[in-house]
């Protein structure tokens, strides 16, 4: 398997740790950012092949907005991006609703929080390859 790079941007700290740890297992290269500010400046740096981008952030552009902005350059149309959320199991809000456009951004799939290891390799694999189906 040909090695992937992977970047990661999620506030949860403890999170992205055990992510970073499981994905290296894996053979992935693994980067990780805990602020949006800091995702972009790592994402401009170097363009992976996937990005887990968190929903819910505490800064000002919000994981959301973060997608819709890579997502805005024809150059990312084709980029996988897995974003992930607790805020269906959390707060019963339906997050297709709550982030209006997120379902109509081109390779992006949602992951909600918590979820087992084998389904995000799996979901993860899927998108690289471009065989997931939703």
């Amino acid at each position: 398997m040909e090695t992937r790079d992977i970047l990661i941007i999620d506030d949860d700290k403890d999170l992205t740790r055990s992510m970073q740890a499981i994905l290296k297992e894996h053979d992935y290269n693994v980067d990780v950012a805990n602020d949006t500010e800091t995702g972009m400046a790592k994402f401009n740096a170097r363009k992976p092949d996937l990005l887990i981008l968190d929903v819910m952030m505490a800064s000002e552009l919000e994981g959301h907005k973060l997608a819709h902005t890579i997502k805005s350059d024809p150059n990312n149309k084709d980029l996988p991006i897995l974003v992930i959320t607790g805020m269906m199991d959390t707060m019963g809000v339906n997050i297709r609703d709550a982030f209006e456009g997120i379902d109509d951004l081109p390779n992006v799939v949602m992951l909600d929080k918590p979820f087992e290891t084998e389904e995000l390799l799996s979901r993860m694999e899927q998108m690289i390859a471009g065989t997931l189906e939703e």
